[in-house]
C-alpha cells in the first residue's frame, strides 16, 4: 500500500485524538539556506506573523537558548545581526545562545534544571532526555494557552507533530521540523568505494555478511590511512535497531533513551533487557567486539573521535542515518565515490515510525518572560531571511549562496564554519540549505518519505516518569554500569546478564515497568484507534 493512502488513513484515525486541540486554534549539521530571491517574498507573506502577540511596551526581554555543543568562532557577529533584525522587526527580545559541550551536557543540564538557572528556551531530544522526563521535573511549562497567540507558528506544523508535544494532555514544546515526517530508524551509511574495494558491489543483507564487510572495511581503511576506524553507536544509549529488522519478532520498538521497554505492535510492553531480543543484540555485539570492530574504550570515547572514524568511512549502524558524516566521508573517498545510506537487511522489510517528533524546543519554567521563546520561534519561521540569518549568519560574511538549496560556509583557521547554528535543533525543512559538497543522496534522505513502514503504537505516547523519578535515576546509573558493557560486547551475555538484571530490579526496574504499563494501557484505552493503526500499517 502506498504511503499516501496509509497516511490518509492514519490522519483519519487520529482525528478523534486531535479534534479538541485543533478546535482551540483553528489549525489544521552542516545542513543548509534557500535562495535569497524567495526569502523576501516569504518575509512579505508572513510579515504579520505574531504581530498581535507583541507587547506594546519597549522592554527588551532576554531570550536565552540552552543547547548542546560549542559556539562558533564568530558567534558574536552573527548573533548581533540576529538581534538587530529582531529590533528592526519590532520583536522585543534579545537572543543569546549557551552551548554545553557534549561530554558534559547531561550533567550540566541536570544541574541547571535542578538549581533553577534562568533561561528561556531549552532544546529537547527525545532520545537523550525526553519531554515527559523534563516536564515531570517541573523544568518546562505548558504552552497550551500561550500558543493561541501565535497561530502562524502553530500552523507551520502538522497535527501529528503536535501530538508529539503533549504531556498530560497539553502542549509542552514546539516541534522542530528539520527533516521529513518519517522518523524512521535502522539505516546504515558506508563508503561505496571501500565496500567495492573489499568485494562488496552491493550492500549485504545478512548479519554475517554485514559484519564481514565491517571487518574488511576496517582493515582496508587501516592499510590506506593508518587509522583504525571502529563501528559505533550514534550515542552509547542507542539501541541496535538495525539488527532488529532481521529478527523473527520484528516489527517492535525499543524505547531509545535508556532502552528499558520494548513495545510490540499488539501493545504489549516487555522488559527489553530481559528479552530474547536483547540477548541476540548482545551476542552479535560481543562477536563484533571480539573481531576488533568496537573500540575497547567505547564507553568513554568522545563524539569527536567517533566522527573522526566516520571521516575515513567507518560504518555507522545506528538508530538513524547521520548525514553529518556524509561530507567528510565523501571528501576522503576516491574520485567519484558515493557515500550511501541503506536500509538494513533490505527495503522489503518495513521501516519503523516510532515518534511523531524527535526534536522540540520548550519554554523553561525559569524564563523571565515565558513568551520570549515563542516570539523567537514565531519570528524565526516567519521567513527564510530570518531562518537563514540565525542559522547561517550574514550572507557574504559567513556564507555564500552557490545554488538551489546550496551554500558555502566561510571557514575559520580551525576548519570549522565561522558561524552556524545547527538546524537539527531549530531548523525548518522548507527553508533549509545544504553545503555545496553535500551528496545529493543525503538531501534525499532528509526529505525521504517511506512507502513501506509500520507505525509503533507508542508513536504518540509520552511516558510521565514523575511517579518513578527516583527509580529512573537509579536505573540510569545501573544501566550504564551493568548493562552497557554487555550491550556493546565488552563482556559476554550469559556470564553477566543475571547479575545485571538483579541490580536493575534492586534499582526499581519492576516498579518502573509497572508504571509504564499502567500509563500505556490507559493511553491505548483512551485512543482505541492506535492499535488499529499499528495493525493496518503492519499489513501494508
Amino acid at each position: 500500500m502506498k504511503k499516501t493512502k496509509k497516511l490518509f488513513a492514519l490522519l483519519l484515525a487520529l482525528a478523534l485524538m486531535v479534534t479538541a486541540f485543533t478546535a482551540c486554534y483553528g489549525g489544521t549539521g552542516e545542513d543548509t539556506a534557500s535562495d535569497s530571491g524567495s526569502s523576501s517574498e516569504a518575509a512579505a507573506d508572513d510579515s504579520a506573523s505574531g504581530e498581535d502577540a507583541q507587547e506594546s511596551d519597549d522592554t527588551i526581554h532576554p531570550m536565552r537558548i540552552v543547547q548542546p555543543g560549542v559556539l562558533p568562532t564568530d558567534y558574536e557577529t552573527g548573533i548581533a545581526a540576529v538581534n538587530e533584525k529582531l529590533k528592526e522587526d519590532g520583536v522585543n527580545i534579545e537572543v543569546s545562545v549557551t552551548r554545553i559541550p557534549w561530554d558534559a551536557y547531561a550533567e550540566k543540564l541536570n544541574l541547571m534544571l535542578t538549581t533553577g538557572e534562568e533561561f528561556e528556551l531549552l532544546h529537547v531530544m527525545q532520545d537523550v532526555k525526553n519531554l515527559s522526563a523534563i516536564a515531570g521535573m517541573g523544568a518546562i511549562i505548558s504552552i497550551h494557552d500561550l500558543i493561541e497567540k501565535y497561530p502562524d507558528l502553530y500552523n507551520r506544523f502538522s497535527e501529528t507533530e503536535w501530538l508529539g508535544t503533549l504531556y498530560n494532555g497539553e502542549e509542552y514544546a514546539v516541534p522542530c521540523y528539520w527533516r521529513s515526517f518519517d522518523n524512521v530508524m535502522s539505516y546504515m551509511n558506508y563508503r561505496s568505494d571501500v565496500a567495492e574495494a573489499v568485494g562488496y558491489d552491493e550492500f549485504p543483507e545478512t548479519t554475517e555478511e554485514i559484519i564481514d564487510l565491517m571487518k574488511k572495511s576496517q582493515d582496508y581503511i587501516l592499510e590506506e590511512t593508518g587509522a583504525k576506524a571502529y563501528t559505533w553507536f550514534h550515542q552509547n544509549q542507542d539501541t541496535a535497531h538495525w539488527l532488529h529488522r532481521s529478527y523473527d519478532t520484528y516489527p517492535f520498538y525499543v524505547e531509545n533513551s535508556l532502552g528499558i521497554v520494548l513495545i510490540r505492535q499488539d501493545g504489549t510492553v516487555d522488559s527489553f533487557y530481559e528479552s530474547e531480543e536483547f540477548k541476540q543484540d548482545a551476542n552479535t555485539y560481543y562477536e563484533m567486539y571480539q573481531a576488533g570492530l568496537i573500540d575497547p574504550d567505547i564507553l568513554n570515547r568522545d563524539s569527536q573521535k567517533k566522527y573522526d572514524d566516520a571521516k575515513f568511512g567507518a560504518m555507522l549502524p545506528s538508530q538513524t542515518f547521520d548525514p553529518a558524516t556524509g561530507v567528510p566521508m565523501q571528501e576522503n573517498g576516491v574520485e567519484g565515490a558515493e557515500v550511501k545510506w541503506v536500509e538494513a537487511f533490505g527495503d522489503d522489510i518495513p521501516d519503523m515510525i516510532y515518534t511523531y517528533v524527535q526534536n522540540l524546543n520548550a519554554i523553561s519554567a525559569t524564563a523571565e518572560d515565558p513568551e520570549s521563546g515563542l516570539k523567537f520561534l514565531d519570528w524565526l519561521y516567519a521567513s527564510e531571511e530570518n531562518h537563514n540569518l540565525f542559522h547561517y549568519g550574514i550572507e557574504g560574511t559567513h556564507y555564500t549562496v552557490t545554488g538551489d538549496k546550496r551554500i558555502e560556509q566561510v571557514k575559520g583557521e580551525d576548519g570549522n564554519a565561522l558561524y552556524g547554528m545547527d538546524t537539527w535543533m531549530t531548523g525548518y525543512l522548507p527553508y533549509m540549505n545544504y553545503a555545496s559538497n553535500t551528496p545529493d543522496n543525503h538531501i534525499d534522505f532528509m526529505t525521504y518519505k517511506s512507502d513501506n513502514y509500520v507505525i509503533s503504537p507508542a508513536a504518540g505516547f509520552i511516558f510521565d516518569a514523575s511517579n518513578v523519578q527516583s527509580e529512573l535515576t537509579n536505573l540510569q546509573t545501573e544501566i550504564i554500569a551493568s548493562i552497557y558493557p554487555i550491550k556493546v560486547g565488552m563482556v559476554p551475555y550469559e556470564e553477566n546478564i543475571d547479575a545485571a538484571i538483579e541490580k536493575l530490579k534492586a534499582a526499581g526496574l519492576d516498579r518502573y515497568l509497572e508504571e509504564y504499563r499502567t500509563q500505556f494501557a490507559a493511553y491505548l484505552e483512551a485512543n482505541p484507534d492506535v492499535l488499529e493503526i499499528a495493525k493496518g500499517t503492519t499489513e501494508g
